[in-house]
């Protein structure tokens, strides 16, 4: 069972971007451990789920695909928009108040959810909407999570209890780690 955290409002996230506290850091490791797990198809459809200003919503465009960056947060918003691509879109919406209406429902081929999870008031019941209804059949999911031991308390990490429970129902799921520690989720969708 998920423990029920406060999420930060978007104006912590503002205030947090603005001081430059925002987790941006993109490895080589993490990359090249994507690209071995996720093939990379010029004209799919990816979703950046907690985009913050952009960093691997703009990989992803580099690698070919139609992105939509989500976020609550202005600031980070804005500093997304700065760098504007053909291709890639931003909007804001709160994912803990339901699913974006402009998203384009069993059509996305590839979710991404870069350190946001753990800010999700629900994230179980949320990664099951993205495999049932956001994803096409064959769809994909990369998450990276920080891990967090039972005895620590800190919003913005799982603990390994927590994330068990997200690979469920999945047709495949692999999990490989990064430094941190973090958690990196590998999932398909089962295709019909």
């Amino acid at each position: 069972m998920t423990t029920s955290i406060t999420s930060p409002s978007a104006a912590v996230w503002n205030a947090w971007e603005a001081e430059g506290r925002s987790y941006q850091l993109i490895t080589d490791r993490e990359l090249l451990l994507f690209t071995q797990h996720f093939p990379i198809r010029g004209g799919h459809i990816a979703v950046d789920v907690g985009c913050g200003s952009g960093g691997f919503t703009r990989q992803l465009h580099r690698f070919g695909y139609d992105v939509t960056g989500i976020d609550f947060a202005d600031a980070a918003l804005n500093a997304a928009r700065r760098t504007p691509l053909s291709g890639v879109r931003y909007i804001r919406h709160d994912l803990n108040k339901g699913d974006p209406l402009n998203l384009r429902m069993h059509g996305i081929d590839l979710v991404v959810c870069r350190l946001a999870m753990p800010f999700l008031t629900d994230p179980v019941s949320w990664i099951r909407r993205v495999r049932d209804s956001w994803l096409r059949p064959g769809g994909r999911m990369y998450a990276v999570i920080p891990v967090v031991g039972d005895d620590i308390g800190r919003p913005g990490g799982m603990t390994e209890r927590e994330l068990a429970p997200l690979t469920l129902g999945w047709a495949q799921a692999v999990r490989y780690n990064l430094r941190g520690p973090l958690a990196c989720l590998a999932l398909r969708s089962t295709a019909t």
